[in-house]
């Protein structure tokens, strides 16, 4: 790791893929630090490489950081999988997967509560909880937290770290000190949403995107879920010893929009959303946000389980209606599907053409970006039974 001159960004490389020729990739993170105490924040971009919005978002606030006090300390890690960002088929970004492995990366992530070395009841015995303590017991979690990614690390690298653990292990360790974590992803054709914990329902009104899906508090392989599943097994074992222990953390996916794109002026309304979460921490004064524009936002949120998609019935062409971030009522049409396999005369012309119509009423959240599609493929992601906070 090397370290460059004192600055109010602090630049720090990590070097995470060695290549044949024996150049070295590294990983670029930017901190900066506030003014006095305050809460510690973690923000990376662009995992898969193709959803790049996030990096416009970050350089929006680190601009505003820049020109701002602010309180605590934030750490910036925009293009945090350089493998992705240049896995190019064409002029497109493939990025998502590991060509290697096929692995999705935002599903190569640790949970360490499963590895061996990792003892909850152990360290709740040494960390006795009251009213008094909650903040010493949440800075001594933490430091257990970097500690035991810091021993998987040691123990996976005794037969050599494998090429999808080694980078998403590094970013776990650089979030393990945060009170907020905030990973920037886009959908393929989507509209602004977030992923939050069930847990975090009530705090995720200060985070004002247009729509919210409340995920389980349970481990699925994402970075978010990475970060919050040790403090929800930590709550578990304190409540069985009847202690109510808040967990002190907030860990989101954001999705800002659509893949292979980034908008400037996007980035500004994305970034006003995020600093008004800030505002609301204490790591910036409201004073501070009085000229900038926060999007006036009617907040729809829907459980996981009423995210439905909608899945190709045949190969052909599509003609995608419905646009992400819109309402379609139930019968209305979705997309069209063209395709001449059934045309044999001038009468069945009429049968290349279908169209679909949604099963209920929902938003639209997700299309595919291709217009060429075979049968089975995911073409929309629709959230239903939506409600208001």
């Amino acid at each position: 790791m090397t370290k460059k001159s004192e600055s109010k960004i602090e630049r720090l490389d990590y070097p995470i893929k060695t290549l044949p020729n024996g150049d070295t990739q590294n990983l670029r993170v930017f901190r900066m630090r506030g003014t006095g105490p305050g809460p510690k924040v973690y923000i990376q971009a662009n995992v898969h490489g193709a959803e790049v919005q996030g990096n416009a978002v970050i350089f929006e606030l680190m601009n505003f950081f820049s020109n701002h006090e602010f309180k605590g300390s934030i750490t910036f890690v925009p293009m945090a999988n350089p493998q992705a960002l240049i896995h190019k088929s064409g002029t497109y970004t493939q990025g998502r997967f590991n060509p290697q492995s096929g692995k999705n990366w935002n599903r190569n992530y640790t949970d360490i509560t499963e590895c061996s070395h990792f003892n909850l009841n152990e360290f709740v015995n040494n960390n006795n909880n009251n009213n008094n303590e909650t903040e010493n017991v949440a800075n001594n979690f933490k430091e257990y937290l970097y500690l035991s990614l810091e021993k998987e690390r040691e123990n996976l690298s005794k037969r050599g770290l494998s090429e999808d653990k080694s980078p998403n292990l590094i970013l776990q360790e650089l979030a393990a000190p945060a009170d907020i974590i905030l990973d920037l992803h886009t959908g393929p054709k989507a509209t602004r949403y977030l992923y939050a914990a069930e847990y975090a329902k009530e705090k995720v009104k200060d985070l004002p995107f247009p729509f919210t899906l409340l995920i389980p508090d349970e481990y699925a392989g994402a970075m978010d879920e990475a970060c919050f599943i040790p403090w929800v097994k930590l709550k578990e074992v304190y409540e069985k010893q009847g202690i109510d222990f808040k967990i002190p953390i907030e860990s989101y996916t954001i999705e800002l929009g659509s893949e292979e794109i980034i908008s400037m002026s996007e980035a500004k309304s994305d970034a006003a959303r995020i600093l008004h979460l800030f505002s609301q921490r204490g790591i910036v004064p409201e004073k501070s946000l009085e000229a900038i524009f926060l999007p006036k936002t009617e907040q729809r949120v829907a459980m996981l389980s009423d995210y439905k998609t909608y899945y190709a019935p045949k190969g052909a062409l599509v003609e995608y209606i419905a646009s992400p971030g819109e309402f379609v009522a139930k019968d209305q049409p979705l997309y069209r599907l063209l395709n001449f396999s059934n045309l044999h005369h001038e009468e069945d012309l009429g049968e290349c053409l279908q169209e679909v119509l949604a099963h209920e009423d929902c938003y639209i959240i997700n299309h595919c970006p291709s217009a060429v599609i075979n049968k089975g493929t995911a073409l929309y992601q629709v959230m239903t039974n939506t409600f208001k906070f």
